[in-house]
C-alpha cells in the first residue's frame, strides 16, 4: 500500500511539472529585439506597417500586433500561422509568401483571409466566415 502510495505521489508530481512547462499561458514578455533575426525579417518585409503591441515567448515566440493580429514563430523563428484575429489578412500580403497559385486559387474563391497556418505538407487558410480551406504544397485543395 505504501509503494502504491509513493508511486501516486510520484505520478502526480511529474505530472503536473509537465502541464506547468507545456501550458502556452506561460508566456514571458521578451523585447523584439530578442526574437530570431529571421523573424525579425519575416516582420519587417512583410508587416512593416503593422505596429507591435507585444513580444512573448513560451515554447514558441508570439508578435501581436495593434488591433489583435499576430504571428506565431517556432524556435527556429519561422513563421507557423497569422491569425487575423477579426482582422483580415490581404491577399497582397500574404501573396509575398505564400505561392502565388495558392493566393490565386483563393482569390478566386473567397472574399478575404482570416488566418494562415503553415502545415508540414501545405497550408490551410481561414476564409470568409470561418471555412477551413486546405492545399498541399503544389497548391491543390486538400
Amino acid at each position: 500500500m505504501k509503494k502504491l502510495y509513493l508511486f501516486l505521489l510520484f505520478l502526480s508530481f511529474f505530472s503536473s511539472g509537465y502541464l506547468y512547462f507545456y501550458d502556452d499561458s506561460n508566456f514571458t514578455m521578451i523585447p523584439y529585439e530578442r526574437l530570431p533575426d529571421i523573424s525579425k525579417e519575416f516582420i519587417e518585409n512583410n508587416f512593416n506597417d503593422y505596429t507591435i503591441h507585444n513580444t512573448m515567448m513560451s515554447h514558441h515566440y508570439i508578435v501581436v500586433f495593434k488591433g489583435g493580429s499576430s504571428i506565431q514563430f517556432n524556435f527556429k523563428g519561422e513563421w507557423i500561422n497569422i491569425i487575423g484575429n477579426r482582422n483580415i489578412i490581404p491577399f497582397e500580403k500574404a501573396g509575398r509568401f505564400i505561392p502565388s497559385n495558392i493566393i490565386n486559387t483563393l482569390k478566386s474563391k473567397y472574399t478575404k483571409i482570416n488566418s494562415i497556418y503553415k502545415k508540414s505538407k501545405g497550408y490551410q487558410f481561414k476564409v470568409d466566415d470561418g471555412k477551413i480551406v486546405s492545399f498541399d504544397k503544389e497548391g491543390n485543395i486538400i
